[in-house]
């Protein structure tokens, strides 16, 4: 490829590609959103290939940036002209299963990942698009595995991303209760590599109290509390827990810390309109647990 390509083209791709991985994240399929700039880089991609019309990057390039923009067909179109060019080229095959996957054909989007990663087994992008896809088939699984093939293909000093773990866990979690135990596990093992990430501890505690392991629960936002400087939300979450657990007098003191805290704050943060909110939330739990007790 032209050295001319790159300074608007492949800065506008890689910022594709970025967008693009957002995109497959999502648990659910969404309509793809055109990007400002692309079609002026289709453009000047067609111009590039007029005069390089073998070049099989950029067609790559091109197919991509078309399936950014939701032309699908033109998409597959291009990446179908890179494996004339290069039979071998698992990006194309990667291509062409994003594009089916975006379009909701999630039978012909698997077997082109498939395909991909037979000839590039560890690539993170493959596993982790074709685990999204095996999540919206319903195999769970199936998406639970690749995603621990995707963490496993860092070697330290690399991290993989908190998002593998996260999601991995709710693969395990979509499976059924019998596999809550392997989604605690996923993200403890995400904890221990990663650092006590919010995201994961977060999650974790709501598994917790799904199994009614209200004491772990606890203690994991204990852990939660201790490193926080604002404990307001935290403390009332607290409550909830306790709440559940039906240790009243235990949630009622919770509460009431909780509220305390909103109450000790500045005026100009305490009267902002997501503290007035965790205070109505609050004194609706207390009021519900007077509720409870007048029974």
């Amino acid at each position: 490829m032209s050295d001319k390509l790159f300074p608007v083209v492949v800065r506008q791709y890689i910022f594709g590609l970025v967008g693009s991985l957002m995109l497959v994240s999502a648990n659910l399929p969404v309509p793809v959103q055109a990007h400002i700039g692309i079609s002026e880089d289709i453009e000047e991609v067609n111009e590039r290939i007029k005069d390089d019309p073998e070049a099989p990057e950029l067609y790559l390039l091109r197919g991509d940036l078309y399936r950014i923009n939701g032309h699908w067909s033109e998409s597959i179109a291009d990446f179908h002209k890179v494996q004339q060019f290069d039979p071998g080229n698992a990006a194309a095959d990667r291509g062409i299963g994003r594009a089916y996957l975006e379009q909701g054909l999630y039978r012909k989007a698997i077997k082109h990942l498939n395909r991909a990663l037979a000839k590039e087994p560890n690539n993170v992008r493959g596993l982790v698009t074709r685990a999204k896809t095996y999540r919206l088939l319903g195999e769970p699984l199936s998406a639970a595995a690749d995603y621990e093939r995707a963490i496993n293909s860092f070697q330290d000093p690399q991290k993989p991303i908190p998002e593998y773990y996260f999601e991995r866990a709710r693969s395990f979690e979509a499976a059924g209760i019998d596999y809550i135990g392997a989604a605690l596990q996923t993200l403890d093992g995400g904890i221990s590599r990663l650092g006590n990430l919010w995201i994961l501890q977060d999650y974790a505690i709501e598994l917790e109290r799904k199994r009614h392991n209200y004491d772990v629960a606890l203690q994991r936002l204990d852990r939660m509390i201790d490193r926080s400087v604002r404990k307001e939300a935290l403390l009332m979450r607290r409550g909830e827990i306790l709440m559940e657990a039906d240790r009243t007098a235990e949630a009622e003191a919770n509460f009431a810390a909780a509220r305390d805290a909103i109450d000790a704050l500045p005026p100009q943060r305490r009267q902002t309109r997501s503290m007035k909110q965790l205070h109505t939330d609050i004194d609706s739990r207390m009021r519900s647990l007077k509720q409870r007790g007048g029974r």
